[in-house]
């Protein structure tokens, strides 16, 4: 075998080593995708970090929710995938995936939206061959779903950690909800409850569709489905200030975002999922790929 032949077959070993670990083959690449939809309302404007074409993060922002402008200057990241937005005492953060260098979930201050800023000294929060993660903060302490991977079915481990310290290896637990992915989190505080929106079924129906269930120390799994046939995910009700009607949004097949409307809050939402009676009203594709 030639010399540059070798150096070629050591380059593809290597990247299928990276691609390996971090539990490559989740999504078709490269692309064109809108995935992984993350929202923040501040009272103005809708700011949403997007997943497109393979690994970029994408920016894009909003005066009513629905239909949004993508940021002219993207991408503003590379090497991202699953963005997740957290608000924690009046600051808003951005937890990303990067691959290039191992695998792990790294904590971004994104007050300026389009100029995000590592954190915790630039060491990953979550460190494994993980996909989505999602977040509810209560107090200082931040609760996760993290989507694993087994085989070919995905799964939802759950584990916490208190801030500053952001250290998710260390409590992460055993899965918890089988069959599911993308995860949504936000604290109800009404009810001392955390409510979790996720994709699931994959597995069981070839489809993505969208679940809850919620946590009161343990996580139930409630009745709740959305558009039960349709290959939807990534479910987002956004952070910050909360809008009326509340916007719900939804991956479909990653190449575009679905939004629906609840006539209500967060609250009666949750109320409504528990008594097994959701009425939302479908606005259908409100973003399409690059």
């Amino acid at each position: 075998m030639g010399t540059w032949r070798k150096e070629l077959l050591v380059i593809l070993l290597a990247f299928l080593s990276i691609w390996t670990s971090c539990g490559g083959g989740s999504d078709p690449a490269p692309g064109p995708h809108v995935a992984e939809q993350t929202d923040y309302f501040d009272g103005v404007t809708y700011h949403r970090f997007y997943r497109y074409t393979g690994a970029l993060l994408g920016y894009a922002s909003s005066l009513d929710g629905i239909t949004f402008e993508k940021y002219r200057g993207n991408p503003i990241m590379e090497d991202s995938h699953f963005p997740y937005q957290v608000e924690y005492e009046g600051n808003r953060y951005l937890i990303v995936q990067h691959r290039a260098n191992g695998c792990g979930f790294y904590l971004y201050d994104v007050n300026v939206p389009t100029s995000p800023r590592v954190l915790n000294g630039g060491r990953p929060i979550l460190e494994g061959g993980y996909f989505n993660v999602g977040v509810a903060v209560v107090g200082d302490r931040w609760h996760m779903l993290v989507e694993g991977k087994s085989g070919e079915t995905f799964h939802l481990r759950y584990t916490w950690a208190d801030f500053p310290d952001l250290n998710f290896n260390a409590n992460l637990g055993p899965v918890i909800i089988n069959d599911a992915g993308n995860p949504y989190l936000t604290y109800i505080p009404e009810r001392d409850a955390i409510l979790a929106l996720y994709g699931a079924d994959y597995s069981g129906t070839g489809l993505w569709r969208v679940r809850a269930a919620v946590y009161k120390g343990t996580w139930e799994v409630k009745g709740f489905v959305l558009s039960a046939g349709t290959h939807i995910a990534d479910p987002d009700l956004g952070i910050g200030v909360e809008p009326c009607p509340l916007i719900l949004t939804v991956g479909y097949a990653q190449s575009a975002v679905s939004t629906y409307l609840f006539s209500g809050s967060k609250l009666d939402l949750y109320d409504a999922i528990i008594s097994g009676h959701v009425e939302l009203e479908d606005l259908g594709v409100t973003m399409e790929a690059e």
